[in-house]
């Protein structure tokens, strides 16, 4: 290695705490003041190591009779002498003292969660998330309550849409935890906001696609629009919550919500295909059901009801004529010779 280089201070963790450029040979690191690099630990003597270039232009790297020592790491030996090589680590006290050169490659830039916008000051609006959760939890209530096909009360209805609510300040609770282990930022109030406006969406588009299925009598259809709004749902919320907890790019974000939204999804569906039960407590209709202004289909009036059944019935009146007579025969047939005979 040859100079320029850089000599970064890390605590014991392997954070970075300074960088030095250094353009010339031998420079000296300690605690005194007459150092070339002065390190602010107790634990490092005043003047702890000397660094200089040997006759090939490798670091040499010597402790000046310091108290404490000097350290390679990986194994732990100590040294008085050690030629060092680009991005090793040697441990002086309580601090790390790792060589590279200028052309070493940075990290990419990560992506900014504070910057200032309308939009971003009130995705972190403490006083926003209670307007969402009172609406999430309206819109959740009033799901439960169309949904109950049986009289209503409203504990049953609370208690129903309650465990849902706790999930979602549980998830809320650790996507912030996350958050603040990753971006060093709590960020309760964006994470409750977006989970809770994202959810009052899914609800109500999954409504929407019940009366579509109602109005447009096509069957499976709202089954089929909710599967594709599940996995919209999902990966919606999870580059969401990664976006603002994590450090990744666009790209990263959307593959590894992709990859997750598939398996979460997949199992989701799967586990679900397994456990269906043959009985269900609950009523289960062949088409979904709404108030009968919503039919879009022409109704067809009492006379015509009772005439496509007349047609329906026909065919199984001459049935049962045919079956009755074949009956008839066969009887006939088995009958005794003397049976048969007049008397």
């Amino acid at each position: 290695m040859e100079a320029p280089l850089i000599i970064e201070i890390l605590d014991r963790f392997g954070k970075v705490k300074d960088r030095h450029k250094v353009t010339k040979f031998p420079l000296r690191i300690g605690r005194s003041y007459k150092n070339d690099i002065i390190i602010d630990d107790n634990y490092v003597s005043p003047e702890h190591v000397e660094l200089m270039l040997d006759g090939d232009g490798h670091i040499l790297a010597t402790d000046l009779h310091s108290d404490n020592g000097m350290f390679t790491l990986h194994p732990l030996v100590r040294h008085d002498i050690l030629t060092l090589e680009e991005d090793q680590r040697i441990r002086i006290g309580h601090t790390d003292v790792r060589v590279r050169s200028e052309d070493f490659d940075v990290k990419e830039t990560f992506f900014d969660h504070g910057k200032p916008s309308e939009l971003h000051l009130l995705m972190t609006s403490v006083l926003f998330l209670p307007l969402i959760w009172a609406l999430t939890a309206g819109i959740l209530l009033a799901n439960q309550y169309f949904a109950v096909t049986h009289e209503v009360h409203f504990n049953q209805v609370l208690g129903a849409v309650l465990p849902t609510f706790i999930v979602i300040i549980v998830w809320t609770f650790i996507w912030s935890i996350v958050s603040k282990i990753i971006t060093h930022k709590f960020y309760f109030a964006y994470h409750g906001i977006f989970v809770g406006l994202l959810l009052s969406g899914f609800y109500f588009i999954e409504l929407a696609f019940e009366y579509l299925e109602f109005i447009f009598p096509i069957s499976g259809l709202a089954d089929l629009l909710i599967i594709f709004s599940d996995i919209a749902f999902t990966y919606i919320l999870l580059y969401g919550h990664l976006r603002q907890s994590t450090h990744f790019n666009k790209r990263k974000t959307r593959l590894s919500s992709a990859i997750a939204t598939s398996l979460i999804v997949g199992v989701a569906y799967l586990i679900v295909y397994v456990n269906e039960p043959q009985y269900q407590s609950q009523p289960v209709y062949s088409s979904t059901m709404k108030p009968p202004m919503f039919v879009m289909k022409k109704p067809v009036t009492i006379d015509q009801f009772f005439s496509n059944t007349s047609q329906l019935a026909e065919p199984l009146v001459e049935k049962k004529s045919a079956q009755d007579k074949n009956d008839s025969n066969n009887r006939d047939k088995d009958a005794p010779d003397d049976k048969k005979l007049d008397p």
